[in-house]
């Protein structure tokens, strides 16, 4: 019913595209639950949501083919990801659900092909992964994989009034990575990534090894508050030079969306190698219930 609701707001009266922006809410219901993207299409405008659910369904199965499965076929599955969602576009449409949704909201809102370029060249150097040299390495990467599901999230909400802002957006987008990628240290250690700067590490006098293995030190808690410190900083500078811009109320709510997982990742302290932060659900609806009753009853 509510899909419903999204769908005649939006203007989507095909048949076949309301079937397939419908799919693409159901795998972000199914795979994004939580804290994750449902939520952010609760607090979208209602016509800006079933494009939103297009964006970050594509997303999460180009994530999906990073993260999970035999670490031997991901390279294969990215590929294969990346040749499906570019023949869609040349073919103006796909027999898959998500991907005909993603190309009917690139070309309703003009979005470049170019944020779908650098979201996969990021998640290529994660299948390739090496270890990241530089902080500028590192932001580099994340404004890669986040752009394209955060900047298309706020054109989708935005339209071209965006334009002006976009370097900023992208920088918000890159910012909340960084926020990510401190929250799931743990999961990506696993995984046998680490997404610390190794200039940062050898600041403080850390070494990488002991990271890897999971080894704390009051030099590694140096390390985080480092990372969570500057990110927070430039959150703040950021969300005031976005507030008078259409996105404003939402940055200024993911902002503090991201400051209240930094301080999760702060009291974590030693944990914060051991399993992802997640701060209690309550916390986050305090942050975003204000949007969420701008929108109801949508």
């Amino acid at each position: 019913m509510l899909v419903r609701r999204w769908l005649d707001a939006a203007g989507i009266t095909d048949p076949v595209l309301r079937h397939c922006y419908t799919v693409c809410a159901r795998e972000v219901s199914r795979l994004g639950g939580g804290h994750g993207p449902w939520g952010a299409l609760r607090i979208a405008p209602a016509a800006a949501r079933p494009h939103t659910a297009a964006l970050s369904a594509h997303g999460f199965r180009a994530d999906a083919c990073v993260d999970s499965g035999p670490v031997e076929d991901r390279q294969r599955r990215l590929a294969d990801f990346a040749e499906a969602t570019w023949a869609a576009f040349a073919a103006g449409g796909s027999d898959d659900p998500v991907l005909h949704a993603t190309v009917h909201t690139y070309r309703t809102f003009g979005m470049p092909l170019s944020l779908i370029e650098d979201m996969l060249t990021g998640m290529q150097r994660d299948v390739d992964f090496r270890d990241f040299a530089t902080y500028a390495e590192l932001c580099q990467w994340a404004t890669q994989v986040a752009s394209c599901p955060f900047y298309g999230g706020m054109w989708a909400v935005a339209g071209t009034e965006l334009t002006e802002a976009q370097p900023l957006v992208r920088e918000f987008a890159e910012l909340g990575q960084l926020t990510d990628v401190l929250c799931d240290l743990s999961e990506d250690l696993d995984d046998g990534r680490l997404y610390l700067p190794l200039e940062d590490l050898h600041q403080f006098g850390v070494h990488p090894e002991d990271v890897r293995a999971k080894r704390w030190t009051p030099a590694m808690a140096d390390v985080i508050a480092f990372e969570a410190e500057r990110v927070t900083d430039r959150l703040a500078a950021l969300t005031a030079e976005l507030e008078h811009t259409p996105v404003g109320p939402f940055i200024h709510a993911f902002g503090k969306h991201c400051r209240l997982l930094l301080a999760g990742v702060l009291a974590a302290g030693q944990d914060v190698l051991h399993r992802p932060v997640q701060p209690p659900m309550g916390a986050f609806l305090n942050v975003w219930r204000p949007l969420m009753r701008a929108v109801i009853p949508c």
